[in-house]
């Protein structure tokens, strides 16, 4: 997401989204697809913010390979 302004990433999460899913197969995004927009439709602002935020430090930890992202965002055991 490139905008600066938090809330107006709030509102463009789930057109990044529809966006990303667009790019990808229409089978295999048919209903999962669907069903996250709809996930993302029912979170509230701060709900939003926190995956937003979740993202960056995942993908500012990257870097050094997708398991050190998933750590830094607690989806992953510390090793």
């Amino acid at each position: 997401m490139h905008s600066t302004d938090r809330l107006a990433n709030t509102r463009l999460l789930a057109q990044e989204v529809e966006a990303v899913i667009a790019l990808g197969a229409a089978a295999v995004w048919a209903e999962e697809g669907h069903a996250l927009l709809d996930m993302i439709e029912a979170w509230t602002t701060y709900e939003r913010l926190a995956v937003i935020a979740a993202a960056e430090r995942f993908w500012a930890c990257s870097e050094g390979g997708y398991e050190e992202g998933l750590r830094a965002v607690g989806l992953l055991p510390e090793s």
